[in-house]
């Protein structure tokens, strides 16, 4: 395949639907030559204020229009584009701010304190601007500017994503134009995205619902942004939008479809509802099936081969029974299960998932070590396991790093979650390792239930018993109130373990 500057899926969208809405905010839309114009006239500025191509502008915004205009923008121009989470501490955006080596950051009224100690110039996305320049006031300056080319920079950097994984420390993560263009062509292969379809962006732009906007682009379709609002209005919004897909997390998916089943609301517009970042147990998938019909897939992807590792339609999760799988390899790259010694493993066997193609990153900035490490031979190492059944789907067993070694038997955290997610009296379940002098490592869960359940954790035990066996079963259940999330809204072991200490002292 030959790779294009993704850019170029936008113009794509303004020849199939030049005058459709691209982008709706609220009240305010953009038709796709509006769009483009706006686009053009912010590229335009962005290379005459910074002419050496490549040159790293921080974005931290809501999910916005300005905050589109100036992604794309950026897009555009042949700059690199390093999104800011809001969420993450200050220190920390400062950290990355600095390694990063930003050239500029753009960001909404409400966020720009948190850059005052980068020293970098600063453009506003929206809200009340006082001295600093707008995104709004350099597209009306620039109005019918248009960038130049930008074909040649095909093998150049389009994004530099930090991520701390479940390590801690943020890793510049370079993805490359191509790796963009493999993703935006798998998105259009598997999901068969078209004019018709209205995309809710109701996760950040800055990590997974921005992955998803230039194939939808692309498609002549159109994306409705929404931020940081609840399952009541997001169910407003759907019904009067006619929304047809959307990206979320598995937390906001369980708050609407609580929302939908208590209301006895339906929407007839859906037909992908994508989750990813976390597994889903397969008694929410089945809920989710029954309730709102089969429109529920799945994707998987880390940043270092953003989003379209493998993929599962609506329709194959729903012919597959017990939707433990995340789906088959996408179009675009390759991915195998490998041992520790190297060797490609058959069908069935567990070891680590392995990818390479033109979705795998660069490397780490600035961190050559770390990127031999972790790219061996062309093949990106994960550091997730699972296996692939003869039919090719693949199924996550969790990180490496996750594994429990009690008793001397290997624990795969997601086999326990799978079991106790049958019982009705769990909501929400993650399994954590705690040390022990006689086990080694011994299995604890932590468990929400349902509202008003008074389910035991002698009940929770016996029944993981009876499903995984007594070495595999938890040793002790510690019952929250609601998982914890991250900055980006997933739930990850570190953060449960955490919440899970904090009870325990609460306790003493």
């Amino acid at each position: 395949m030959q790779a294009m500057i993704p850019i170029r899926m936008l113009h794509r969208g303004c020849l199939l639907n030049p005058l459709g809405a691209a982008v709706v905010d609220g009240d305010h839309s953009l038709t796709y030559v509006e769009l483009v114009a706006q686009v053009d006239a912010f590229a335009a500025y962005l290379q005459e204020r910074f002419a050496s191509p490549q040159s790293r502008i921080g974005i931290c915004a809501h999910n916005n229009w300005q905050h589109v205009v100036a992604m794309l923008g950026v897009f555009a121009s042949g700059h690199v584009w390093v999104p800011l989470n809001p969420r993450i501490p200050r220190d920390e955006l400062t950290s990355i701010a600095a390694a990063a080596e930003l050239s500029l950051v753009i960001a909404d009224a409400d966020f720009l304190p948190l850059f005052s100690a980068t020293k970098r110039p600063l453009v506003v996305a929206a809200g009340d601007a006082a001295c600093h320049e707008t995104v709004a006031s350099i597209c009306r300056q620039y109005d019918s500017r248009h960038p130049h080319d930008i074909d040649h920079l095909i093998d150049g950097i389009m994004a530099i994503k930090f991520t701390g994984g479940t390590t801690g420390s943020p890793k510049g993560v370079m993805q490359p134009y191509r790796a963009f263009a493999s993703c935006i062509a798998s998105m259009l292969t598997v999901f068969g995205f078209d004019q018709d379809d209205r995309m809710l962006a109701i996760a950040p732009l800055t990590h997974g619902a921005g992955t998803f906007l230039l194939p939808v682009l692309a498609a002549g379709g159109c994306n409705v942004l929404l931020d940081g609002v609840k399952a009541p209005h997001i169910s407003d919004v759907m019904l009067r939008m006619g929304i047809t897909a959307s990206f979320m997390p598995p937390t906001l998916i369980y708050s609407l479809l609580d929302h939908a089943a208590a209301k006895g609301l339906r929407y007839p517009a859906l037909r992908h509802l994508i989750y990813g970042a976390a597994p889903m147990p397969a008694a929410r998938i089945e809920q989710v099936q029954k309730i709102l019909g089969p429109c529920l897939a799945a994707i998987y992807g880390q940043t270092e081969a953003p989003t379209m590792i493998t993929a599962i339609t609506a329709r194959e999760l729903a012919g597959i029974g017990d939707g433990s799988s995340v789906g088959r390899p996408c179009p675009y790259n390759e991915v195998q299960i490998m041992g520790p010694d190297g060797r490609i493993l058959p069908v069935g066997e567990v070891g680590e998932v392995v990818v390479r193609g033109d979705l795998v990153m660069r490397g780490y900035l600035g961190r050559p070590d770390l990127t031999a490490e972790t790219i061996v031979n062309g093949w990106l190492h994960t550091g997730d396991l699972g296996s692939f059944d003869q039919a090719g789907y693949l199924t996550l067993k969790g990180r490496s790093r996750d594994v429990i070694i009690s008793g001397g038997f290997n624990v795969y955290p997601s086999d326990v979650e799978t079991a106790l997610a049958k019982h009705p009296g769990v909501k929400h379940v993650v399994v954590v390792s705690r040390s022990d002098d006689y086990w080694g490592e011994r299995v604890e869960a932590a468990v929400v239930r349902p509202e008003d359940d008074l389910t035991s954790s002698a009940e929770l035990i016996a029944f993981a018993k009876a499903e995984v066996g007594p070495v595999r079963a938890p040793k002790a259940i510690h019952f929250l109130d609601q998982m914890p999330t991250n900055a980006v809204g997933k739930v990850t072991r570190r953060d449960v373990l955490s919440a899970v200490e904090a009870l325990e002292r609460e306790s003493a």
